[in-house]
């Protein structure tokens, strides 16, 4: 779990808190930008055809257009990740070594991610789509070759609800974490979604 200090130095948050978020009572939060205002709709030109939207008008049902077509926001598709099992039997090399990640090398590969982790909740948040707010939190498999092998993620149900976890969850997924001679382990991070 990604959560900074607590005490006297707590807003300073040791540079856990990497771009697009900030330290928050102990923790680092995701700072969105406020969305874009609508755009005041064109005049239309009489074409003859009726129910057919123009560029640039924002629906009222949460879908956003683009040209003459409308285009709702797509939740990503996340059914070929596999969930991770901490249980799981894993055969272990013996010939590999015993080393692991430190947590600060995960922390580090962790925080070039928050700037997808954001683009995610903004793409859903711009397509109309009601996230809510409360913590994401991941718990994944990594290989010694730096490959997740599995990916977990929970949420309030509305964050849930929203779509944007099959977004989160491939952003890890695809992550490439730095190689290291040892056996498979698990990681737990978090972070706070307010909006």
């Amino acid at each position: 779990m990604l959560a900074c200090c607590e005490g006297p130095d707590a807003a300073r948050c040791f540079d856990i808190c990497g771009d697009g978020t900030r330290c928050e009572a102990g923790r680092c939060v995701v700072a969105l930008a406020a969305p874009a205002p609508a755009v005041a709709p064109a005049p239309e030109a009489k074409s003859g055809k009726r129910g057919r939207r123009r560029a640039g008008v924002a629906a009222a049902d949460g879908q956003a257009e683009s040209g003459d077509a409308v285009v709702a926001y797509q939740p990503v598709a996340d059914r070929h990740i596999p969930k991770y099992n901490a249980s799981a039997t894993t055969v272990l090399d013996p010939d590999a070594g015993s080393e692991r990640l430190g947590d600060g090398v995960v922390r580090g590969e962790l925080r070039q991610l928050e700037p997808a982790f954001n683009a995610c909740i903004a793409d859903a948040v711009a397509g109309g789509v009601d996230v809510g707010r409360g913590q994401v939190a991941f718990v994944f498999g990594l290989t010694a070759k730096g490959k997740v092998s599995g990916v977990t993620a929970t949420a309030p149900a509305k964050l849930r609800d929203s779509g944007v976890l099959g977004c989160l969850r491939q952003v890890v997924f695809s992550h490439r974490f730095p190689t290291y001679d040892g056996p498979p382990m698990g990681v737990d991070y978090s972070f706070e979604v307010e909006l």
